[in-house]
């Protein structure tokens, strides 16, 4: 397991999303390592770290939590939301507060479920990513940085920034795929008591924001701050007003 820690004061865990590591928060170091520790989280088989084997949500979050301090703030994004909400189900103490990034208790739709993804588009992006990694990537940089002022500047930062490490295996992808296709944890929800800050992007098509919505509604102190203009990377292409969100947060006793 891959956690780089950087800065001083109290611990914040910083989570990534899938395919990606954790060079993408380069942002939040630059801005937050002068008041946080911040632990930069490689999920297993993406970045450097290794593949685990069991691969699901369970093993994921806890083979994280497990290098982890005893007490820390967290902030996930997409898939890192997923497991940050599988962590404080798991290791409910040991989180002080959440930042739910792109947050969803589940990525795809179905009869009970229209807030997410067509398992359709979903198994149409795999079969894709599978013939041609470096072209499919792209496209998924662009669907999640659509409607940004900058989105060719950004799309080339991103690249950039994952092109930093080795892409991941097939192996680790396919089973990442399958941790967003096969979870559900709407029905825990209810259990979850963290201080909770969703944040999302009004044009957020992968994590709509009727995903962040519905958590802010079943969450028992769950608050929506959502981004205008803002797709699926918000810390990217609106960091300043994301930046404001989450400073008010972390700030506050």
């Amino acid at each position: 397991m891959h956690i780089k820690k950087i800065g001083q004061g109290k611990d914040l865990v910083l989570i990534h999303g899938w395919g990606m590591h954790s060079g993408i928060w380069k942002p939040i170091i630059e801005k937050f390592s002068n008041q946080y520790t911040l632990h930069l989280v490689d999920i297993p088989g993406m970045g450097k770290s290794h593949i685990i084997d069991p691969y699901d949500l369970n093993h994921l979050a806890e083979a994280i939590s497990k290098e982890l301090p005893s007490s820390f703030d967290i902030l996930g994004w997409s898939l890192g939301s997923l497991i940050a909400l599988k962590m404080s189900l798991i290791y409910p103490k040991k989180i002080r507060r959440m930042v739910l990034v792109g947050g969803t208790p589940r990525f795809i739709n179905q009869t009970d479920w229209s807030h997410g993804v067509d398992v359709k588009d979903f198994n149409d992006f795999a079969n894709k990513l599978f013939k041609n990694y470096k072209s499919t990537m792209i496209n998924f940089y662009t669907l999640q940085l659509m409607y940004s002022k900058h989105s060719k500047l950004l799309i080339k930062k991103l690249k950039d920034m994952n092109d930093e490490v080795n892409p991941p295996d097939v192996k680790s992808l396919q089973l990442s795929l399958d941790v967003l296709l096969n979870n559900d944890l709407r029905d825990d929800i209810n259990k979850i008591n963290h201080r909770t800050l969703l944040i999302v992007g009004e044009k957020d098509r992968l994590t709509p924001k009727s995903a962040s919505e519905w958590l802010e509604s079943h969450l028992k102190e769950g608050q929506l701050k959502v981004i205008q203009g803002a797709s699926h990377i918000p810390f990217l292409s609106h960091a300043d007003e994301f930046f404001d969100h989450l400073d008010q947060f972390l700030l506050a006793a």
